[in-house]
């Protein structure tokens, strides 16, 4: 039973209750069954029935659950960063400049009119006799929604049992891969985290001994060819002979990022396949790390292969070929960080936690999902305005609800407030890179003049107060992509000529990110426009190298074949 999505994509360690399912087994609904699903839950806090407030180590969690789901919630959390370092190191995993946000509730199912796909907090059941009491839990989505600087993670866990260790959840180790700067090569994310990735199946498995993280042995492009090749390893015992090659793609193709035309299972397989042989088969994880290091920050080569690894993509096969029975047949256990016993240290959420909390996670919701959910996006909505209306009446001056609802004013397009709010958070220094962003983005819409020129649009002040809000920006998140578009914008109408140093944030943006043909496409035609021509087709040049859609080729192409003016 997954409960741990991510916005539509596998979890990097997906929610397992190995210890005890709901009260009874989940199951597919038959036919003609009837399925009601659970209101949006947006409880305030109060003497009656109040959230409870606690923190881990990268996360606030706000909770309505029982004191003992809270306690083995916050142990899985504490695990699973435990587990992911396990796996990979910490300079491997990026940094978010503000705790991931969790939100817990435990209220058993009411009726509810239709069945909305897009409600991923909602609590589907199959009703049972007529009675929505004695129906059967089917499935709960606890969904992570976020805007690039702040994720929060909801989710009902009505009737479930925590009276075991075997609880594990993981909401925000796939952001963590993503927002790592560099940015890392498609096929290792792939290969971490994709549909064959090492990950989708694992279980943090602890012993009376120690811990260990044991991920489930490889599956091969398909089940069926999954089957075959665990079959033809088991006879090898008998006649000798090993499984029969198996089709891989040229490494080279492999790690340009994109899968050829029809072979899409085959490239997430293979990928995963590296990845698995890369960090568990043999002593070479250290020199493979180095290997997607390097090709984080330029292209992979068969030559940069050939120094981190000591032998070229024709041996690499070789292994690989050797390893396959091997990785499809065995599990991989490696050894974590034990964990100290840690009592949990919880108090009740003030009404400016639940508001900030929740009403962001409402505005976050609530532009989710296609026209077919717009009920369902109006509720959020209309709930997290409740809430932050609430507070704001009350001239809470607490920086974080501020930039929550200034970024909540600026989503429903009221500019004033939003600009009101954002002024005083930033001015307080708030931790939100959104919150600069999106002022810097207001302060420059209303100094811009109707008809845009260019160069020498913006007066100095105006220039130095917008740049200095994206400054904070990039510093407090590097890899918040937001933040160099507006810059981008901003250099465009700057009082004179950018120099080189006040473009270099956008060359830093494109060492961060070479693989992204527009944001290359979009800072070479600055360049130019501001009188950097070679420079600019440099960026482009480099940028070529990395392609790996025709798509982006045709981008790219298309600058260096059109003249300046």
């Amino acid at each position: 039973m997954d409960l741990n999505a991510h916005q539509g994509r596998p979890a990097l360690l997906g929610l397992l209750l190995l210890l005890g399912l709901p009260a009874a087994r989940a199951e597919e609904p038959a036919p003609n069954a009837s399925v009601t699903v659970l209101e949006p839950v947006f409880v305030e806090a109060s003497t009656g029935d109040p959230w409870i407030y606690f923190t881990v180590p990268g996360f606030e969690v706000i909770s309505h659950c029982p004191e003992s789901f809270n306690e083995t919630y916050a142990r899985a959390l504490r695990r699973a960063a435990a587990a992911r370092l396990a796996v990979l190191p910490a300079g491997f995993w990026g940094d978010m400049p503000t705790p991931m946000k969790i939100v817990l509730y435990d209220r058993a199912p009411a009726p509810r009119s239709g069945f909305a796909r897009g409600s991923p907090i909602d609590l589907a059941w199959v009703a049972g006799g007529g009675s929505v009491g004695s129906g059967t839990v089917m499935r709960s989505f606890p969904v992570t929604v976020g805007d690039g600087d702040t994720y929060i993670n909801c989710g009902n866990y009505w009737s479930i049992q925590t009276d075991s260790d075997d609880f594990s959840v993981d909401p925000d180790s796939a952001i963590r891969l993503e927002h790592r700067v560099p940015r890392l090569p498609d096929w290792f994310e792939a290969g971490v985290e994709g549909p064959r990735g090492i990950y989708p199946n694992s279980i943090i498995r602890p012993s009376a001994f120690s811990e260990a993280l044991v991920l489930a042995s490889a599956t091969w492009v398909s089940p069926e060819e999954t089957l075959a090749l665990q079959n033809e390893a088991k006879e090898k015992r008998k006649d000798g002979k090993g499984p029969a090659p198996r089709e891989m793609l040229p490494l080279g193709a492999l790690f340009r990022g994109g899968a050829p035309a029809g072979k899409r299972e085959l490239w997430n397989s293979e990928a995963a396949l590296v990845v698995r042989w890369g960090l568990f088969e043999g002593a070479r994880k250290q020199a493979f790390l180095g290997f997607v290091d390097a090709a984080s920050r330029e292209p992979a080569t068969e030559d940069l292969f050939r120094r981190h690894l000591g032998f070229g993509y024709d041996h690499a096969v070789e292994l690989l070929q050797a390893y396959l029975p091997k990785a499809v047949s065995e599990p991989v256990r490696t050894q974590m960080e034990s964990l100290p016993p840690k009592p949990l240290e919880a108090r009740e959420a003030s009404s400016v936690e639940v508001a900030r909390i929740i009403g962001d996670w409402g505005r976050l919701e609530g532009r989710s999902g296609g026209i077919e959910n717009l009920d369902y996006q109006r509720e959020c909505l209309d709930q997290a305005d409740r809430l932050f209306q609430r507070i704001h009446l009350r001239r809470n001056s607490d920086p974080k609800f501020l930039a929550a609802y200034g970024l909540y004013k600026v989503q429903v397009g009221d500019d004033v407030e939003a600009r009101e709010a954002l002024e005083s958070a930033t001015g307080a220094g708030v931790v939100r890179p959104r919150a600069y962003v999106e002022l810097a983005r207001l302060r420059l819409d209303e100094a811009l003049p109707s008809v845009q020129q260019g160069v020498g649009d913006l007066d100095r002040a105006e220039y130095a107060a917008i740049t200095g809000l994206l400054t904070t920006a990039r510093v407090q998140m590097p890899s918040l992509l937001a933040t160099y578009d507006v810059l981008a914008r901003v250099l465009e109408h700057a009082p004179s000529r950018p120099t080189r140093e006040e473009l270099r944030p956008l060359e830093e943006a494109l060492e961060n990110f070479p693989q992204n043909a527009p944001l290359a496409y979009k800072v070479a035609n600055l360049f130019r426009e501001v009188g950097y021509g070679d420079e600019a087709a440099a960026i482009v040049t480099r940028a070529s190298r990395f392609s790996d859609s025709d798509e982006s080729r045709s981008l790219l192409a298309e600058f260096l074949a059109r003249k300046p003016k």
